[in-house]
């Protein structure tokens, strides 16, 4: 589900500042941008995002602004340095790549630059700050997520409403299908009786062959039972995004079966009408968590 989340928060001078912007997404993916000085924070941060939000694409953004004399400062490791730099060059040899290395491929590394003592423990008064900006980010996030699953649900209702009406008019053809059935089931009675290897056991057959093809009823009882529990599961405040995908499956498997035991015009053209419907709605619903 799209939204937008901003948190700041400010101590001493200090200010962090989350931004959240989340596009729709079956999982959550996170994608951080941090400050080089905090890098150690990022898996941290990320699970604590994790915990918070189960659905997603998010793209996250945390910068921190201090006073000049807190500014972290950070020392550069020649060993460290020289021992990738040989590395990329024993690769470039082996995969026999001509271009050369750069400085740019030397520095992507971040253990070459290591935080000091002092900057450690400054990570660590920044941490609680960090962690309190994300929170409050994802609050605003899932209040703006939380108006757009309100104008979801409403669509959602339009549609079941929709599917509820669909259902009471293939009850309706398949009420009328009765007498072309019975007509059809009378047809094959008198072929079989006319025939000398007559079989009272294959005339049953028939019967309950017939009989089975023409009751829908099971199906559409529990397709508008899935519908109630869906609506159900819309007024519940916890995660349903899985529920509702469940009861979309059975919903789906439902109109599957009536399809293929309608032999009538008018019930296939509404169950066209319903696998759309429905369709939309599976489609909405892998954005809810």
């Amino acid at each position: 589900m799209t939204g937008f989340g901003r948190g700041e928060v400010t101590t001493n001078g200090t200010t962090v500042t989350t931004e959240i912007r989340s596009v729709n997404n079956r999982f959550c993916e996170v994608s951080l941008k941090l400050p080089q000085q905090i890098q150690n924070l990022e898996n941290e941060v990320r699970e604590f995002i994790q915990r918070n939000v189960s659905r997603g694409k998010l793209h996250v953004m945390i910068r921190v602004d201090e006073p000049v004399e807190s500014t972290a400062r950070m020392h550069f490791d020649r060993e460290a340095a020289q021992q990738y730099l040989s590395m990329l060059e024993e690769l470039r040899y082996m995969m026999r790549i001509e271009e050369p290395i750069t400085l740019d491929h030397v520095i992507s590394n971040p253990n070459i630059f290591k935080l000091t003592d002092d900057q450690l423990e400054r990570v660590e008064r920044l941490r609680p700050l960090i962690l309190s900006s994300v929170d409050r980010a994802i609050a605003e996030l899932k209040k703006m997520r939380t108006q757009e699953g309100s104008h979801l649900m409403d669509d959602f209702q339009k549609r079941l409403d929709t599917i509820d009406e669909t259902v009471q008019t293939i009850a309706s053809h398949a009420k009328e299908r009765v007498p072309e059935a019975r007509l059809k089931l009378q047809e094959r009675i008198a072929t079989l009786l006319d025939s000398e290897s007559f079989d009272k056991e294959r005339l049953e057959l028939e019967i309950a062959i017939m009989a089975d093809k023409l009751d829908i009823t099971e199906e559409l009882v529990r397709l508008s039972s899935h519908t109630r529990f869906f609506r159900e599961a819309m007024q519940n405040d916890e995660s349903v995004g899985r529920k509702l995908n469940f009861l979309i499956q059975e919903m789906h498997r439902e109109i599957n079966t009536i399809g293929s035991k309608a032999s009538h015009a008018g019930i296939s053209h509404h169950v066209v009408q319903l696998k759309e419907t429905l369709e939309i709605i599976r489609e909405q619903v892998q954005n809810i968590e």
